[in-house]
């Protein structure tokens, strides 16, 4: 108990000190009346610095072993004198004294630096949030992992000051507060239904014709793996870049003026046309196409795409609720065009319909060695192209896309050349 009076005298009295020069310079050094009591302290015949001196004594003798333990979540914080202490109104009530008798002393326990306390609290107690992600690998066997969301956590930093004084103005010996859960609006299963099967299409080749062949490979992997952002438009042109050799293209037969021509770049209007119908059955809007001049062997009339330099490209525009992810695979001679994103309700299917034809010219004769076709004749076609659109409940929607009118081809034949007859037996009697 001597141990606890010195130590008050030595916290409390140097505070005591410093008060009386303002008590003394207020005129308030005279001593306290007889029979006067402060928050139930006997103070006669007291001055006033003595009084607070004793009253805060008689204070922090009632906070001795007192703990207060603030629980957040799974940390717990316990907190002793000083740390715990007395917020009084003593040294109004000591000015105001006049005469003996009882004065009250409105008291409430505290925690010392409160407001940096709890906020260390709240700041242990945050944790971020992060939405679910997905990862686009589009030259992996599996192009998509997905990340799932993390939930974060957050502690109201008002709710925790109120409930701590509450409970200490009710002598309670702590407090417990969960914090809040925080959910990220992304998550694992929103992202999932952002990467959706929503179309395939596939076209066969020649993989023996080596330059056509590299040509369809060296475009789709420029195109494999674009991400087509919400309300973005595709450029074929702009994917596949300039069919140049500088550009990595070859040779190859391409059409020029309804003639197949030798050419930089041949084959990759077959790539545009496979990402064309794979675009129209996602449901996608297609802004810009262009015909052949004449019908190709590996789609259907009215379903091709040419594209040529830079007047002629493939556009169309991601309409759907997220984002497009566009995957092109080579395997043998053929072609696969796969898009993935945010599925709607509908799903189309393509109708091509041959409404004519259009036999082909002459055929041309050319003189030879011996008789060969050198290039077979070919009707022209004419076609409608169709989308029909097919949703649950609902009747089929049939939507007219394009008319094509696509060029015969004049066939060329070689014929040998007939023999001349020596001008000496032009004449000569035959036996």
């Amino acid at each position: 108990m001597r141990r606890f009076f010195r130590k008050c005298i030595q916290t409390v009295l140097p505070a005591a000190f410093a008060a009386g020069f303002l008590l003394a310079a207020c005129g308030a050094a005279e001593t306290l009346p007889r029979g006067c009591f402060v928050g139930g302290v006997d103070v006669s015949r007291l001055t006033r610095p003595a009084a607070a001196a004793k009253v805060k004594c008689a204070l922090e003798r009632e906070l001795c072993g007192r703990t207060f333990t603030i629980r957040a979540g799974e940390a717990e914080y316990v907190f002793r004198p000083p740390e715990l202490r007395w917020e009084t109104d003593l040294c109004a009530v000591l000015q105001r004294v006049r005469e003996g008798g009882a004065h009250p002393l409105r008291r409430a326990l505290r925690l010392a630096d409160e407001e940096g306390v709890l906020r260390r609290i709240c700041a242990d107690a945050y944790r971020t949030s992060a939405p679910a992600r997905v990862l686009f690998d589009a030259d992996a066997e599996q192009p998509f992992t997905v990340v799932a969301e993390r939930e974060g956590q957050v502690l109201d930093g008002a709710a925790l000051r109120n409930a701590v004084r509450a409970a200490l103005d009710a002598g309670e010996s702590g407090v417990a507060l969960s914090p809040q859960t925080v959910r990220p609006a992304l998550t694992e299963a929103r992202v999932r239904e952002g990467i959706c099967p929503l179309s395939a299409f596939s076209t066969s080749f020649n993989a023996a014709a080596e330059g056509r062949a590299h040509n369809i490979a060296l475009a789709a992997k420029k195109i494999n793996g674009t991400v087509l952002g919400k309300g973005e438009t595709f450029s074929f042109n702009a994917a596949a870049g300039p069919r140049t050799k500088k550009n990595g293209y070859r040779d190859a037969p391409i059409i020029f003026e309804g003639e197949f021509v030798a050419g930089t770049g041949g084959g990759v209007c077959q790539v545009s046309t496979t990402v064309y119908n794979a675009a129209l059955l996602a449901g996608l809007t297609v802004t810009e196409y262009h015909p052949h001049s004449l019908a190709v062997g590996y789609v259907e009339p009215s379903f091709d795409a040419m594209v040529s330099g830079s007047a002629c490209d493939l556009k169309f525009r991601n309409d759907t609720g997220g984002e497009v992810y566009i995957l092109c695979r080579v395997c043998g001679g053929r072609l696969t065009v796969r898009l993935y994103g945010e599925r709607g309700a509908a799903t189309y299917v393509r109708e091509s319909v041959v409404t004519g034809t259009i036999p082909p010219p002459e055929a041309e004769i050319r003189e030879g060695e011996e008789e060969a076709e050198l290039r077979a004749a070919r009707d022209g076609v004419e076609s409608v192209g169709y989308l029909v659109r097919r949703e649950a409940g609902k009747p089929d929607v049939r939507i007219l896309l394009r008319r094509d009118r696509y060029a015969p081809v004049r066939g060329i034949y070689c014929v040998p050349a007939p023999k001349k007859v020596p001008q000496n037996l032009a004449n000569s009697e035959i036996v």
